[in-house]
């Protein structure tokens, strides 16, 4: 993949600014709503901290995918919550406050969570191990993966998330700005960075975003079964299905580019998820729209 150090030194800037914008948002009464109703957000952390990374894992080892497939597989699976899940659950009327509290939880805890869930599946597939084993192409370094979620994800959060709280009227002033900069330069990013592996996009494009769509399938039925089973109502369950469904694959492109090389086919997954997890957000908010929740259930 033609990629050098200015791509890593860009994105990382991108990411933070994405990350930065949305954290202006984020208020720290949504860790108190976790506290609020738990049982509503533990179900959705559950589904997406623990059920997803390792449903992932058992999928990565019932189908004969080259390797950085199912790496790239298991890093987004072991990603925070994406920043259009909030968006997205608004849209489909569900419950746009859980969403941002599992969103800002799973996004603080992904330092720990995201390495451990991440090192852990990869080393249990034979065939990412050897890929990531000392004698293989790639090499997880654990340490090095929390420095650049420290960096990527939890410094512009935690900068943002000040700054929102504590100095909101200037935070209103300034988030849009952010937003609309970051998503555009993300956006440029993503054209320079595909047209200059166009033919390795066109390549993979069927295969890579079959599993693609069938791994963001899985995710956000896993999303749904586990809001069912914790008896959650209809706008919940829709909060929940779409934070389960919806992986921060910006993040795990980032990694990808910093700490594995620019892997091919890693970053062909995480690309092609943050494409198709829009679309199949949408396509259930379509779906929702002409289902409204009804109170009570």
């Amino acid at each position: 993949m033609n990629y050098n150090n200015d791509y890593q030194i860009v994105l990382g800037l991108v990411l933070a600014l994405m990350i930065f914008g949305v954290a202006l948002e984020l208020r720290f009464i949504a860790f108190k709503a976790v506290l609020q109703r738990p049982v509503a957000a533990m179900s959705g952390l559950i589904g997406q901290v623990i059920i997803l990374p390792w449903m992932t894992l058992l999928i990565t080892l019932m189908l004969d995918l080259p390797a950085g497939i199912e790496l790239g597989m298991l890093l987004v699976a072991a990603s925070p919550g994406g920043n259009l899940s909030n968006i997205i659950t608004h849209l489909g009327k569900g419950n746009t406050a859980l969403s941002v509290s599992m969103t800002a939880v799973s996004s603080l805890f992904a330092i720990i969570t995201l390495p451990l869930n991440f090192t852990l599946t990869a080393n249990l597939n034979p065939v990412t191990h050897a890929m990531i084993s000392g004698s293989g192409e790639l090499r997880i370094d654990s340490l090095m993966i929390i420095k650049s979620m420290i960096v990527l994800l939890l410094v512009p959060l935690l900068l943002g998330m000040i700054l929102g709280n504590f100095f909101t009227k200037f935070a209103h002033k300034i988030t849009p700005f952010f937003k609309r900069i970051s998503s555009f330069a993300f956006l440029v990013f993503l054209i320079v960075a595909v047209g200059g592996n166009w033919k390795i996009f066109l390549e993979n494009l069927g295969f890579v975003f079959i599993i693609v769509v069938f791994h963001n399938l899985i995710a956000l039925i896993i999303g749904n079964l586990i809001a069912r089973l914790f008896r959650q109502n209809e706008s919940n369950k829709r909060a929940i299905t779409i934070e389960v469904g919806m992986q921060n694959s910006g993040l795990a492109l980032g990694l990808i580019l910093t700490q594995f090389q620019a892997e091919p086919n890693m970053a062909l997954v995480a690309a092609f998820w943050g494409i198709w997890h829009i679309i199949s957000g949408l396509i259930l908010v379509m779906y929702w729209k002409n289902h409204p929740p009804v109170e009570g259930n």
